[in-house]
């Protein structure tokens, strides 16, 4: 069957449109497989999505591994980090959060540690040192998802040979 101008209206152009974006941003199929790669460009509400389905984590080993997965290379979330936190995501492991080190540094000063402990324990069951290790808080994660967005994601290709070769166990020639 063939179509001519005057058969589609304006609106059913606009209707076909829509109806093909909406097909677009819902992944079947290989669409599901490459999760985080799909899409050219992605947002804060992506990255943001990906945290909520790996459970909001809040260690920054957890962060790389959901930076990595949407197409993010090394170089890329180490000038992030180093925008965020003044060092490496390779270092955050031993450097505290802006704000959380404000916390300590407060407590530290008006000599609330001991009160601070015990309340955390109380309240949380907080076993561990009150040395911060390397959590961050959720606006350290605000931070980190807003600055990445603006980086081209160098590995997402390479990531995507390597997904269809493990998964579907094909190259492209």
């Amino acid at each position: 069957m063939k179509f001519n101008e005057g058969q589609i209206t304006s609106a059913d152009a606009k209707e076909i449109f829509k109806v093909a974006t909406n097909l677009h941003n819902k992944p079947t199929g290989l669409g599901r497989i490459f999760k985080g790669l799909r899409k050219n460009t992605i947002d804060v509400n992506d990255l943001q999505q990906a945290w909520k389905d790996e459970g909001f984590p809040d260690d920054t080993r957890d962060l790389v591994a959901i930076l990595k997965d949407h197409g993010f290379a090394k170089q890329e979330i180490d000038k992030v980090f180093q925008e965020v936190f003044g060092n490496t995501a390779e270092n955050t492991g031993d450097e505290a959060s802006p704000t959380i080190q404000k916390i300590v540094d407060y407590a530290k000063e008006h000599d609330l540690v001991e009160p601070l402990k015990v309340f955390l324990q109380r309240e949380y069951g907080f076993t561990e040192s009150f040395d911060y290790g390397g959590k961050v808080v959720v606006e350290d994660i605000r931070q980190i998802f807003t600055s990445i967005v603006r980086e081209e994601r160098t590995a997402r290709l390479a990531l995507i040979r390597t997904q269809e070769q493990t998964q579907l166990g094909r190259t492209k020639k």
